[in-house]
Parts: C-alpha cells; sequence; structure tokens
C-alpha cells in the first residue's frame, strides 16, 4: 500500500460543499481514505484580489497505483467539477493537489511529486498536520510536517480553522 498526501481548496460556491464532493469522488474512486483534516480558511496567495479559500489535507491509501495515475484521477475529478483553468493560480471551484506519494520524488514535465510549494505554504501544512505530523517528506533532510509548519516563511495565507466542516467519506 502507498500513502497518498492530498490537498484541497476551493474558493467558489459552496466551498466546503465542493471539497466534500471532491473527498467523496476521491473515496469512491479506489483510493482507500484513511483521514481528513478539520476545514480551514485562508487568504489566497499570489494572485490576492479573489475570494478566501476553503482548504483540507487528505491521507489516502492506493494498491498497484502509480503516481500518475492519481494525477490523471484528480484532473478528471476536478475538470468534472467545472474547474477551468484560465487564470493561473485564480478562483477556482476545486483544486487537488497531490502531494506526497509515499517517499517517492518525481520531477517530471507533467508531475512534480513532493509538490514544489507545499512547504513554503501554511494553508497547506496546518491541515497536515492533523492528518500526518511527524511524516518526514522525501528531501528536507529529516525534517517532520510538524517542523516544517514551524518553519515555514508564510505570512500571507493565515489558515483559521473552521473545524470538521466536512465529513469523512465512507469507508474512511
Amino acid at each position: 500500500m502507498t500513502e497518498v498526501i492530498l490537498a484541497l481548496g476551493s474558493n467558489l460556491g459552496d466551498r466546503a460543499g465542493q471539497i466534500q464532493e471532491a473527498l467523496d469522488r476521491l473515496a469512491s474512486s479506489g483510493l482507500k481514505c484513511e483521514a481528513i483534516s478539520s476545514c480551514y480558511e485562508s487568504k489566497a496567495v499570489g494572485l490576492k484580489d479573489q475570494p478566501d479559500f476553503v482548504n483540507v489535507a487528505g491521507k489516502f491509501t492506493c494498491q498497484k497505483c502509480s503516481p500518475f495515475e492519481v494525477l490523471r484521477l484528480i484532473s478528471s475529478i476536478e475538470s468534472e467539477m467545472g474547474r477551468v483553468r484560465t487564470v493561473e493560480k485564480g478562483p477556482r471551484m476545486i483544486d487537488i493537489d497531490l502531494i506526497f506519494f509515499g517517499r517517492s520524488m518525481i520531477a517530471t514535465n507533467t508531475l512534480t511529486v513532493p509538490h514544489a510549494a507545499y512547504s513554503a505554504r501554511r494553508f497547506v501544512l496546518e491541515p497536515m498536520c492533523e492528518v500526518v505530523p511527524a511524516f518526514k517528506p522525501p528531501g528536507v533532510n529529516g525534517m517532520s510536517v510538524s517542523g516544517l509548519l514551524e518553519d515555514c516563511p508564510d505570512e500571507e495565507s493565515k489558515p483559521v480553522s473552521l473545524g470538521h466542516l466536512c465529513h469523512v467519506p465512507s469507508g474512511c
């Protein structure tokens, strides 16, 4: 079994509802849900003139799947849910990022794992600390996710816990 860590966010429409739908789709796709963080509301980073985001992190496992299959799955879910990529870092119905795929390190034109910017994003690290605080990502000199959060330079996103707005998908 391979542990897969995903970060999900939405800043359009029913933000928590969009995330819940994505979580349900992921759980019914063959990924086994192990844990879901509480929801966090955060300011947009990059393009600031847009609504605040709701973010969660999820821990899943999969058997006999590749990171590229997971990428295709999350891209398909985003597309089915109405994600349109018109403005880079712009508003979105749903955003699903593959943060970790086990201890794999991958750098291709289509996929970078661990996600290139996760360690500089407090809105990713805060929810991840709920689901995998002791995980030591590859390539960070033995630091845990909780240690990365302590050292995180992100002062822009200012995540605030909203509690468990999303329910854990069945099978989790």
